[in-house]
């Protein structure tokens, strides 16, 4: 299938050429960018058929074979629809973008960004590797933190944009190791071989390690408590950006990656109290703050974070009912949120501001857009006929399931109280902007443009659609998508009524909670302002910032402190601990495979070796230290003649002469030598230092001398040096003829190093 590899890198392609169109095509670049989201709905819609009767397409690309990697795009109907929503989503919010931008903006850059974004999570979705899908992960947050601080001169912006990016990234981190842990488990980075060892991944040990991990990263990419703080900060961005990253893409990144990994980790209690209790709590924390929120787009941010808590408690239940549930909600949450965004966007267009207490009787400067937001809002809060009202019911009737434990009551309570918060959420937003007392806005308020209409009309329209015909994405999207996910079929029931049960019920319970704390919005602001002045998530993230930021400001002053000794001291210590630590750990043998007993005039010349270089050390001044240096080196030369190797003794000896001449000709320049003075705290502790250097490397040489791990090249140079290189001096031939080239590098750099020592000697002072 060569359409799979089009459809993954075509945004990619579309982002590499929109900074060069957008010269020649200006603003209407965002039809440009629109245009690549459509074709890729199209070419996506093409691949539903097959995926409907259950197929599943696949196709490799060889990537790094050495880890048995490859690069698989996977469809089947989970990906097929979070790849629809990201280029029908795209499609529809670039066309919007193209009318919101002023006409001063970088359009270009602002588009290539949105369509790198696009293509960062179609590979998020479609990729069937774990490997590769980290790095598309790692991509969205990168391409998110681009248009999250796309106006860059503004310090929220790039606040909003930082602090997404350390969250989300930090989470990836994190997600990254659970990956290998997973793959220590099942042997491969195969999406569909670890979904098929469901069993193996939930007896092992690393069960538990691994589904903490990993929900990590899902965690604080969807904006689960309480990593939820970055969503409100990335609000900064323009409003085209929140409506695709924060409502209908990035956000459900998380989301997407639970729901694929359901069938490898689902199934018991863990999974239960933490994704579930994560995903319940998230959506009772995130309706509270959202209902004390006086900006719009803060508002809708908690909105989502609330939403998103719903998704993700429902497929935390592990059960069928709640996987279908939680997967027409995000259905639903997608076309309604988008167009909330869309809408808020052009409130502050057209107004000059977000603010609540600003707005107010809106409705009869801007009636279109009080109709959208109004079936948006309705379908968020759950009223029928709209498709939040069938999906909050299933919602409900989930949670009526669930029997482990406290849980079972602890949950519909839970799913009530939070329903109820997004009632009165929903009841503020549309009130408090098109209702009620009218403000007064900085811009005398109007009807947006006809071109940021459409899409906001298209997104709305759906709710109506899925609400009274939700069986027309019953057997199109939601069953293909469902059977991927619990990997077998399910049955899909979908419907406006459901008779008379505990779900209406509870719906009913829902309405009359919510009209009873609408009233407390006030208060619940003025509450959420105090408290949160003096104490909060977001303070707890700032002031761990400053305590990082000062404490890596210290180890840098310790660690480039500008001394090469304090250096030299690091790289030591650091070297001497890992060779000693691995030799510990892996209780490494230091006895050679073979050994013969030394002869007494080797003894005689290894002493004499030691104490002239302890001498060297102890030696007064520079001129004897470097007469015995040279010592050691021709005693290293006998040491060569006594054990039969005399070609490397000449090169030894040579060697050593031209050295010690050079050295003492550079000494004889110098002026005279003052001996430092150290206390003796810090000889004590470079003579520790060195023994331990020393040490190490000797340890290192004991280790590996006639270990034999690789096979000797001893013989092939023995064998070729006279009929290959002319001569019966192996060394020499080895240096001259075998490795000519890097010999003579190295002789390059040592004339070089001459010829700036000569300079500096030459030079004379001019002062």
């Amino acid at each position: 299938m060569i359409l799979l590899p089009v459809v993954l890198f075509a945004p990619f392609v579309g982002a590499a050429l929109t900074p060069l169109l957008a010269r020649y095509l200006g603003r209407r670049i965002g039809w440009w960018a629109a245009a690549v989201a459509l074709g890729n709905t199209l070419a996506l819609l093409t691949l539903l058929p097959s995926v409907v009767h259950g197929d599943t397409l696949r196709f490799t690309i060889p990537w790094v074979p050495l880890l048995n990697a490859d690069l698989t795009i996977l469809v089947d109907g989970l990906s097929l629809f979070f790849a629809l929503l990201i280029s029908f989503a795209g499609c529809l919010i670039m066309a919007y973008g193209r009318f919101y931008l002023d006409p001063r903006e970088e359009h270009g850059k602002f588009f290539a960004y949105m369509l790198l974004f696009m293509g960062s999570m179609l590979g998020v979705v479609l990729i069937g590797n774990l490997i590769a899908l980290f790095v598309f992960w790692e991509l969205t947050s990168f391409s998110s933190f681009l248009l999250i601080g796309f106006w860059d001169r503004r310090e929220a912006s790039r606040y909003g944009a930082t602090k997404a990016l350390l969250i989300t990234a930090g989470g990836g981190m994190a997600m990254l190791i659970g990956f290998i842990l997973l793959q220590q488990v099942t042997g491969s980075w195969d999406l569909e071989t670890i979904l098929r060892q469901g069993d193996l991944i939930r007896a092992s040990s690393l069960y538990l390690p691994i589904l903490g991990l990993v929900f990590l990263g899902c965690m604080t990419k969807s904006a689960q408590t309480p990593f939820h703080i970055w969503l409100p900060n990335a609000m900064e961005a323009p409003t085209p950006v929140s409506a695709y990253l924060h409502s209908a893409t990035m956000v459900k990144a998380g989301l997407y990656l639970v729901a694929r990994l359901h069938p490898a980790l689902s199934g018991t209690e863990a999974w239960l109290y933490l994704v579930g209790g994560v995903g319940i709590l998230t959506l009772c924390v995130g309706g509270f703050l959202a209902l004390g929120q006086d900006d719009l787009k803060a508002l809708l941010a908690y909105s989502t974070v609330s939403q998103l808590g719903l998704i993700m408690a429902l497929y935390g239940l592990g059960t069928s009912a709640g996987v279908v549930a939680g997967s027409f909600h995000l259905m639903n949450h997608a076309a309604f949120k988008a167009g909330l965004f869309l809408c808020v966007g052009m409130v502050e267009h057209e107004t000059g501001t977000r603010r609540l207490s600003q707005l107010g009787g809106l409705w009869r400067a801007m009636p279109w857009t009080a109709v959208f937001t109004l079936v948006s809002a309705a379908a968020m809060a759950g009223l029928p006929p709209f498709g939040g009202f069938v999906s909050k019911e299933l919602f409900y009737g989930a949670t009526l399931d669930v029997n482990a434990g406290g849980a079972r009551i602890l949950f519909p309570i839970l799913a009530v109280a939070g329903s109820a918060l997004t009632f009165a959420y929903s009841l503020r937003l549309v009130y408090g902007v098109f209702f009620g007392r009218p403000g007064k806005p900085p811009k005398h308020p109007h009807e947006a443009p006809l071109g940021m209409r459409w899409s906001p009309l298209i997104l709305a329209a759906l709710n109506p659609l899925l609400g009274l015909w939700p069986n027309s994405v019953g057997h199109f999207l939601l069953g293909p998508m469902a059977a991927a996910i619990l990997r077998h079929g399910a049955e899909i029931h979908l419907a406006l009524w459901h008779g008379f049960g505990w779900p209406l019920l509870m719906s009913a319970m829902t309405i009359a909670a919510g009209l009873f704390i609408y009233p407390a919005r006030s208060r619940i602001q003025h509450w959420q302002e105090e408290v949160f002045s003096r104490l909060s998530l977001d303070a707890i993230y700032d002031g761990s910032l400053r305590v990082l930021s000062q404490s890596g400001r210290g180890v840098s002053l310790s660690l480039q402190s500008g001394f090469l000794r304090r250096y030299l001291l690091w790289i030591f210590s650091f070297l001497s601990l890992v060779v000693f630590s691995t030799f510990i750990w892996d209780r490494v043998s230091l006895l050679p495979a073979e050994a013969r007993s030394v002869l007494s005039y080797e003894g005689i010349l290894l002493i004499l070796t030691l104490v002239t270089s302890i001498a060297v050390v102890l030696a007064p001044r520079p001129l004897p230290a470097v007469i015995l240096l040279g010592g050691v080196g021709y005693l290293v030369g006998i040491l060569f003649i006594v054990l039969y190797a005399p070609d490397l003794a000449l090169t030894q000896i040579l060697i050593e002469t031209v050295s010690l001449i050079l050295f003492l000709l550079v000494i004889y320049r110098l002026p005279p030598f003052i001996p430092e003075q150290a206390s003796r705290g810090r000889l004590l502790r470079d003579g520790l230092l060195a023994t331990a250097v020393g040490g190490a490397v000797a340890a290192v040489i004991l280790a590996t001398a006639g270990q034999g791990y690789f096979p000797s090249i001893a013989e092939f140079f023995l064998r070729e040096s006279v009929p290959g290189g002319g001569g019966r001096n192996v060394v020499n031939v080895i240096l001259i003829d075998f490795r000519g080239y890097d010999t003579l590098g190295e002789v390059t750099v040592l004339a070089i190093a001459l010829l700036g020592v000569y300079t500096l000697l030459a030079k004379k002072d001019t002062r």
